[in-house]
């Protein structure tokens, strides 16, 4: 799926498009507030709630609606949040963050993997790292390639270098909360958290 794909479904339904977060509230509860980047960041629903938390944030994704949702929403709350058009895969960090989230964004294939670099580029010393990802086991559930969705096992390979404190497989329930038709609306995610040392 390319930009346009996603620039038009966010035009059209960016509620349809986002994903209900059951994961990042209790994975940062205990990291003290600091900076954070949110690759992927979609109509910026991840990195509004760190910022209502005291983060300040930067969001990126190549979705220019999204984007433009985003900034608006961040500017009607007063909120410490920036984000910008960008390709997640060679988007170059203006600076180091105490805490890079990727959730549901990964582009899957060869894009999964310079994401990643983009994420540990990004990182500071003493940074955390937290991918929250549609598991490989889902791939046959929802028809998708073999290699457009990865275990957390291979998420971690590709982390060089960064401690891993947690690499599981979540099943999350009523993930898309009645917004599309499947009788069995969850889904197993892959979480990784890492961090920088």
């Amino acid at each position: 799926m390319d930009k346009d794909f996603w620039n038009n479904a966010y035009k059209e339904d960016p509620d349809q498009v986002e994903v209900m977060d059951l994961i990042l509230d209790d994975e940062v509860e205990q990291l003290p507030v600091g900076t954070a980047l949110d690759l992927g960041c979609g109509t910026g629903t991840n990195s509004l709630k760190l910022a209502r938390r005291g983060w300040s944030v930067i969001g990126v994704d190549w979705a220019e609606h999204a984007i433009a949702l985003a900034t608006r929403s961040a500017q009607e709350k007063g909120l410490d949040a920036t984000f910008y058009v960008g390709d997640i895969t060679n988007w170059q960090p203006p600076s180091k963050f105490d805490l890079v989230i990727s959730t549901y964004a990964l582009p899957g294939k060869s894009g999964s993997k310079q994401a990643l670099q983009t994420a540990l580029k990004a990182l500071s010393q003493n940074g955390t790292l937290l991918v929250a990802e549609w598991d490989k086991s889902m791939s046959e559930v929802w028809n998708f390639a073999e290699d457009e969705l990865m275990s957390p096992e291979q998420i971690v390979e590709l982390l060089p270098g960064l401690k891993i404190e947690k690499a599981e497989v979540r099943r999350l329930p009523d993930v898309f909360s009645d917004r599309r038709a499947e009788k069995d609306s969850s889904a197993n995610v892959a979480l990784v958290r890492a961090r920088k040392l």
